[in-house]
């Protein structure tokens, strides 16, 4: 190699190997290490590099050209897969393949570090790799990952051709590329959740900003988890236990049950149980957020637990804001699924007050029933009695059902009808024949338990009513003590 060529084969070199420091270094920053430790991090490595470079030069005369090429063919493969691999895990093992990945990369690099002796004598060219790293750390990871891989196929490219190597050397080198190119745009897991992957455990697989939230979906083996905002929404795990309760524990009630609404309800779930009865005639849905409702439609992670539950023929959309359609609207329907989130704020607190249960009112018929989510009666046992109080302040009678999920912990329901008194509508609830469908969890048994509290839980004072002029579930809900789940 001409001289002109070794320096700037070797500044290049440097620069490339600061640019993969900065990017496997950054992998302890984003599975939940403090930024402290990463410059640590990079200053040991460089200071390894440098050190090993020394000492190798001692009993290496001389590095042949196969050598240098295999070695920057390896800073390839290392980028690519390195955080491929580490990424497939849970952080515990992040820490270990991490660091056993930038010992191997202190290897390669050190050797291609000893391109001339001056890549350990000259000050300029410890600069380069210097300079590769902090472009490297002002970058994004996601950019470095690239810009490696490209940077390097340049230099292996500039390398072959500004050289007399035979064709059977280039040819074999190239093919080595391409196949290593093929190979990872086959079976690579896209990185392009690193940004969240800090504040979950599991892997994060898919991300994305509904209509009002962050949406985000982790995977363990091969159960996915349903974050929004950062709190746990949903599980594949155990799904059934939310959804079979709050559906078959009403279905067998009225007594007839054609038209069905569904307020909220976006991951379809809740909709995929009702569709087990035959004779349902219709299933209007009216989402909360329709961002996450199109998700719970098209999106493999939720067409695979819904079972296309939103293609259903019998399903309708209805694409208009669910006040403005419960508030001008007159349809009535003989069972109502209320599936909203939980009162955090203030403004979903206005699912839960006495003004949007007169609206729903007007929409049941006499004979039909309701059925609300009402959160947690352990973690959040005023706000779910307040519910109760203000359901039963618009003519409802009411029945309190909950059951234990493993993944949010206990959760309840109100079953709520017009006619049936709260003794019937648990008589109704419990008979011989009110499972007439396949399930997974809900049985006679079940059906039992679930509208048993044991010994009244209900506090001794009396509570207020949630309006909208005096709004109070949210309140409570915020006092709950979320901490024990």
């Amino acid at each position: 190699m001409k001289n002109k060529n070794h320096i700037f084969f070797t500044l290049f070199i440097n620069f490339l190997g600061g640019l993969a420091v900065a990017l496997m270094s950054a992998l302890l920053i984003y599975f939940k290490q403090k930024a402290i430790l990463h410059h640590v991090i990079v200053l040991l490595t460089v200071i390894s590099l440098y050190s090993v470079g020394y000492f190798m030069s001692k009993w290496i005369k001389n590095i042949s050209d196969i050598l240098k090429i295999l070695s920057l063919l390896s800073i390839i493969l290392l980028c690519w897969l390195g955080p491929q691999f580490i990424y497939q895990f849970r952080p515990y093992t992040f820490y270990f393949s991490g660091f056993a990945i930038l010992c191997i990369l202190i290897l390669i690099i050190s050797t291609l570090l000893l391109s001339t002796k001056q890549s350990i004598q000259k000050p300029w060219i410890l600069s380069a790799f210097l300079i590769g790293y902090g472009i490297g750390y002002l970058l994004s990871a996601n950019v470095v990952y690239y810009l490696i891989i490209g940077l390097s196929v340049i230099c292996i490219g500039y390398y072959l051709f500004a050289n007399q190597l035979n064709l059977i050397y280039k040819s074999t080198v190239l093919t080595t590329v391409i196949l290593s190119v093929v190979v990872f745009w086959s079976f690579s897991t896209p990185m392009l959740f690193f940004d969240d992957q800090p504040t979950y455990e599991d892997k994060v697989v898919f991300n994305a900003k509904t209509q009002y939230h962050d949406l985000v979906i982790t995977q363990w083996h091969h159960d996915y988890w349903y974050f929004i905002d950062q709190l746990k929404n949903l599980s594949s795990i155990d799904e059934y236990l939310y959804y079979e309760p709050m559906v078959h524990s009403v279905f067998e009630i009225p007594s007839k049950s054609g038209d069905v609404l569904v307020l909220g309800g976006e991951n379809g779930c809740l909709i995929r149980e009702v569709l087990k009865y035959d004779h349902i005639n219709r299933v209007d849905v009216i989402s909360y957020d329709t961002l996450l409702r199109n998700l719970g439609m098209e999106n493999p992670y939720f067409t695979q637990i819904n079972l296309n539950a939103f293609k259903n023929e019998k399903v309708h959309i209805i694409h208009e804001d669910l006040l403005q359609f419960i508030s001008a609207k007159e349809q009535k329907y003989d069972l109502i699924f209320i599936d909203l989130p939980d009162p955090r704020s203030l403004e979903s607190n206005q699912y839960y007050t006495r003004e949007f249960y007169q609206l729903i009112n007007k929409h049941l018929n006499d004979q039909g029933v309701m059925i609300t989510q009402a959160g947690s009666p352990y973690f959040a046992t005023e706000a779910f009695f307040v519910i109760g109080n203000t359901i039963q302040s618009v003519g409802f009678n009411t029945l309190a059902i909950h059951n234990q999920i493993l993944t949010l912990g206990e959760w309840g329901w109100y079953i709520c009808s017009k006619e049936l008194s709260e003794e019937k509508l648990k008589e109704r609830l419990q008979s011989p024949n009110a499972i007439s469908v396949q399930t997974r969890w809900y049985n006679q048994d079940a059906a039992r338990l679930i509208s048993s509290f044991g010994k009244s839980t209900e506090p001794a004072q009396e509570f207020s009513i949630n309006t909208l002029e005096n709004p109070l579930v949210y309140k409570y809900y915020l006092k709950g003590n979320w901490d024990l789940n």
